[in-house]
């Protein structure tokens, strides 16, 4: 019996999302894109709307509004 060998590509899953977010005291809003790999802990920024910033924290990344300087509301 004779065994093909035939290369294996293993895909890594990843989820990609958007999160509106709110500025709780100026009422600003817009939409960040997010992803996330298989195995990574954090997830990745792709893309942070006019308005706001992104903070790290030790358990990923938090948005703030830019004019308020105060965490959103997602």
């Amino acid at each position: 019996m004779e065994i093909s060998r035939f290369p294996v590509h293993i895909c890594r899953m990843t989820d990609e999302w958007s999160e509106q977010l709110r500025c709780p005291r100026c009422s600003r809003i817009g939409m960040a894109s997010l992803l996330q790999a298989e195995g990574d802990q954090t997830p990745t920024v792709l893309a942070v709307p006019d308005g706001f910033k992104v903070v790290q924290t030790e358990y990923g990344p938090d948005f703030h509004c830019q004019i308020c300087n105060v965490a959103v509301d997602p």
